[in-house]
């Protein structure tokens, strides 16, 4: 049996997180997706891909939620907090980020 169901882009990223990241199963909202990974029998999410380094993330590196979600629900880089944060304490001030999206640069 298959389901169809209209995901749109807010909620893209809570999908892909319940149900694809764990072979396509079903992921409860309280279980931490490594332990849904490991219970399915599927390996953590790793980085690849030729445009990586220009985004200042590394091949292998394992992808956790908080990145998923600043990257698929929020349209952000994966480590958008962590910038952030260090551009605060380099006296820098917060200004509202560009979203991704259809004719946009990924990088703002």
């Amino acid at each position: 049996m298959m389901d169809i169901a209209l995901i749109t882009a807010g909620q893209m990223y809570r999908y892909y997180l319940r149900q694809v990241v764990v072979g396509d199963g079903r992921r409860p909202a309280r279980t931490p997706l490594r332990g849904a990974q490991q219970e399915a029998g599927v390996p953590a999410g790793r980085r690849m891909g030729r445009g990586l380094a220009v985004l200042g993330l590394a091949a292998g590196d394992v992808v956790t939620v908080a990145q998923l979600r600043n990257l698929f629900g929020e349209g952000r880089h994966p480590h958008a907090d962590q910038i952030e944060a260090d551009q605060i304490t380099a006296g820098k001030k917060r200004s509202p980020q560009p979203r991704a999206g259809p004719g946009r640069s990924y990088a703002g």
